[in-house]
């Protein structure tokens, strides 16, 4: 019966045929490129996503930090009080705000470094420009920032602490490393009546 069954099989052609070494190949090769494509896909969305995620992070790190620069910045009130003093240069300014409610005093500076703008901060204040208690880094990869500051018709790029007066105006230039644009940020100083 079996001799007979493969005359069978023989005489109509039947067989039950596998793939060949060159086929298998041929599936491979066509399996391994249609692979890397979609990885190839799948590595730069990440990627892009990976992107957007760090530029909006950045974005909402200079938005805080710009905030809390104009908060502070435009807290400090134009009166006839001996504790509040500004000094201004091209690579940082420096001032000292008592407040009107208290007897406390803080002194803040903003020091724009090489590749960062660093905060510094100390309450109560020594009245010494060159001791802080605090260092918080603002704005990091920067590749410019520098400081100009209006008395109202042009803009200087320094400040002298014994001028009566403080700016009406603070503008800061600032150009991260990965960017061409250099932009301004403009903090108005109020004045008090």
């Amino acid at each position: 019966m079996q001799n007979r069954d493969i005359k069978f099989f023989l005489k109509k052609r039947i067989f039950l045929k596998g793939f060949t070494l060159v086929e298998v190949l041929v599936a491979l090769a066509i399996f391994t490129v249609i692979m890397t494509l979609v990885m190839a896909a799948i590595t730069g969305t990440f990627n892009s996503l990976r992107q957007a995620n760090k530029m909006l992070d950045r974005g909402q790190k200079q938005r805080f930090s710009l905030l809390r620069l104009s908060r502070e910045v435009s807290s400090i009130a134009r009166v006839s009080y001996p504790g509040v003093r500004f000094k201004g240069e091209a690579g940082q300014f420096f001032f000292i705000f008592a407040r009107e409610d208290s007897l406390a005093e803080a002194s803040y500076v903003y020091n724009a470094s090489s590749q960062t703008l660093d905060r510094y901060y100390e309450e109560p204040t020594d009245y010494n420009w060159g001791t802080y208690a605090t260092k918080e880094v603002s704005l990091s990869n920067l590749s410019e920032c520098r400081f100009s500051y209006s008395d109202g018709l042009t803009w200087k790029e320094s400040w002298d602490e014994n001028t009566l007066q403080f700016p009406k105006a603070i503008k800061m230039t600032y150009k991260f490393q990965d960017e061409d644009k250099q932009r301004e940020f403009v903090v108005n100083i109020p004045i008090s009546h």
